[in-house]
This record gives C-alpha cells, structure tokens and sequence, in this order.
C-alpha cells in the first residue's frame, strides 16, 4: 500500500507543481498590480486604445464590458467612421455607418450571428484580466509553467486554453507584472508587449502603451491605452 500511494504521488507531484507555480506567478502579479481585493472587485470596465502604424489602417476603439450583465460594447473608428459592435445578453448587433464623411452619419444595423455573438461573450465572460482564476472561466495549463526570456527581460510563461482560443502570459520576474501576451483565435496570433504601466484612480496598474503585432499582416503597431474603471458603462448606449 505505501509502494502504492508513494508511486501516486510521483505521478502527481509534477502536475501539482506546476498548478502552485502558476498560482504563485499570477499572485505575485496581483500583489503588484495594486492587490487581488481591487482586482476581484471589478465586474465593469472600459478601455480606450489608439493603434498608431502611420497607416491608412490605423484606428482608435473603445471597448466597454459589464460581466454581470453581459453586456459588451466596441465602437471601432476608422477614416473618422464609427463602426459599432454591441452584445446584450442574448441579442447583439453591428452598426454599421452609411454615407459620406462630410455628413452627419446615418447607420444600417445587422444582428450578429451566433457564432459573431458568442466571440463577444467570450471577451464578456474573460473579463478584465482572463489569467486570473482561469479554471473557473473555462480554461486549463496546456503546458507546463516555464521560465524564459522576453523582449530581454526574465519572465515567467503561462500557456492557457480552452476551446477555439490558446493564450500566453509573460510575467517579468523581477516586478511581477506581465511583460507581454499573446492570444490564438481562428488560426490568428496577435502579441501585445507592454512597455509602460501607469495607475488608474483606484489605484489599479495596467498597461498604457503597448507594441502590437498579429500573424496576419504582421505590422508593429505602436497602442496607447487608457482605462476607465470607475463608472465604465456611463454614457454607453446598449439599444439598437
């Protein structure tokens, strides 16, 4: 029996280590980015962000997301037109503008298909930062918790997924805070390597600029981000 539970634990021991190595990594990020009480207190949240490739293809969006409620908002702006992109619960859409640029503009709406509606749901039910309690979101570790190099620095790599969706973190070992991140969706990557972080009222710190890149068009595109966590769905409208 002893030969028996001690061969057990062998085969357990690397699966556990991993789980506390990440638990540790993602804690220790917490602790850094202003404590796991704000953090787990946040339910809604907007952000703002600016992709500056000095391009025709460049582009602002405004992201709202209130997990409560489901409800998700993005208003993508292009060639100064909005282009709006809404979830509410069950029901979702896309707004999309019509007529010329010197006139007030004049929308066409389109109601997402499930497969368009359940992408949104996703970045709903991940929330403002998906590593964090992971497993009750619906992933799992796909590989083991790694220690690497990125972008120069020591880093900490968590591997997460789950269906149709594969994420990396970089966690810099020396702050704790996560250096950069990469996602997988529908056979596309797209990498975010944060460079600054600043502190949002309530004393939370996220990322402000960033570097983007994706394996589509493969373009480094420089992305300024600011956060609104305080009264985030304010003024956004979730009615057709």
């Amino acid at each position: 029996m002893k030969l028996k539970i001690s061969l057990l634990c062998l085969i357990l021991l690397p699966f556990l280590s991993i789980a506390q190595s990440a638990d540790e990594t993602i804690s220790k990020f917490l602790t850094a980015a202003g404590g796991e009480d704000k953090i787990a207190a946040i339910n809604s949240f907007q952000y703002k962000r600016s992709y500056k490739a000095n391009a025709a293809t460049d582009f602002d969006e405004e992201v709202t997301v209130s997990m409560n409620d489901k409800k998700f908002s993005r208003k993508k702006s292009i060639l100064e037109r909005d282009f709006y992109y809404v979830l509410n619960g069950n029901a979702g859409w896309v707004k999309i503008p019509m007529g010329s640029r010197d006139k007030a503009p004049s929308y066409t709406t389109k109601d997402l298909n499930t497969k368009e509606k359940a992408d949104l749901m996703v970045e709903v039910n991940d929330g403002l930062m998906p590593f964090y309690k992971f497993e009750s979101k619906g992933y799992k570790l796909s590989s083991p918790v790694s220690q690497t190099t990125f972008e120069g620095k020591n880093v900490v790599k968590i591997s997460i997924e789950k269906s149709g969706i594969s994420r990396e973190y970089f966690f810099d070992k020396e702050t704790g805070l996560l250096a950069g991140e990469s996602w997988t969706v529908n056979g596309i990557t797209y990498n975010l390597n944060h460079t600054k972080y600043a502190e949002t009222s309530n004393g939370i710190k996220l990322p402000t600029e960033s570097m983007y890149t994706n394996s589509k068009d493969k373009k480094e595109t420089k992305v300024t981000t600011e956060w609104k966590l305080e009264n985030p769905t304010q003024g956004v409208s979730f009615i057709k």
